[in-house]
């Protein structure tokens, strides 16, 4: 049964994701006071595991999604793409459940499990293509923090989405989620040349000198990679949030320290849909 407290909670939600049928969608965020950890979802060290649960059911139920349906990875700020299966749905969902597996993202086009990545400064990305050529919406979440953005692990999940859907990268709509901004994201020569490697010419388009330092743009070199890939520039929704500057909200892995919390980024098919 959901509690008033429940409800009350409210996910972050791209605004042109949801005005598409047959997907559910959210960011969960920081709320003070909520649980033991201010609404954290994580279970790393040293969290309170039971608790953390507890958070997940809160706000899955929030987001109109089945807890014990949740799919996570083990995170490596890497490129490797899961396809995910209804008979993969609550792995990594509930204390002691193993995970699909180690990898960035999640992909799947079946009506279940609900896709899951967790962060703290690196950017959440959901993807959906609305198109239907299987059956039902294809859905994928990324974890993109420097690592992944100069692994391209955008790029990686879009190849698999078409090999394993037909995906077409025009039909796919994408939104950034938050993440730390460009205004508080210093950076050092390890993570310019590492996205100079893979950005080449473009490279400035997120990758701003300061000083003998550099400051990095996760959003601008995400959005970068999706249209390289063959998604519209009009179907890339950015949030405009910091969760470096937004700490009372979001948890910060620069703000808060190594031991700050999770926020989780989730994504479902609910239904076949319709075309868009």
């Amino acid at each position: 049964m959901t509690t008033a407290r429940e409800t009350a909670v409210q996910p972050w939600r791209s605004p042109m994701l949801d005005s598409l049928p047959g997907i559910a969608h959210a960011v969960t965020r920081r709320v003070p006071g909520m649980g033991k950890a201010d609404g954290n979802v994580g279970f790393g060290a040293p969290r309170d595991s039971d608790d953390a649960w507890s958070m997940r059911q809160q706000w899955c139920h929030a987001a109109g999604v089945a807890p014990e349906w949740l799919v996570t990875l083990g995170q490596i700020h890497g490129a490797d793409v899961h396809l995910v299966t209804a008979a993969d749905a609550g792995k990594g969902a509930a204390p002691g459940s193993p995970q699909i597996g180690l990898g960035d993202a999640l992909i799947t086009n079946v009506p279940g499990p609900v896709l899951m990545t967790l962060h703290a400064d690196c950017q959440p990305i959901l993807l959906v293509d609305p198109a239907r050529r299987v059956h039902a919406p294809a859905v994928a979440v990324v974890h993109a923090g420097w690592r992944g953005a100069a692994a391209n692990a955008v790029g990686a999940t879009l190849d698999a989405m078409r090999a394993a859907f037909g995906t077409n990268p025009c039909d796919v709509r994408a939104a950034l989620g938050p993440a730390i901004g460009v205004c508080c994201y210093e950076v050092g020569e390890d993570v310019a040349t590492a996205w100079r490697r893979v950005a080449g010419s473009d490279a400035g388009a997120a990758l701003h000198v300061c000083g003998d330092r550099y400051r990095f743009s996760l959003a601008a070199a995400n959005a970068l990679l999706l249209s390289r890939s063959g998604v519209r520039d009009a179907s890339i929704e950015t949030s405009t949030i910091c969760t470096r500057c937004q700490t009372d909200d979001w948890f910060s892995h620069r703000g808060q320290g190594r031991n700050t919390g999770r926020f989780g980024a989730t994504i479902a098919v609910t239904s076949a849909g319709a075309p868009a």
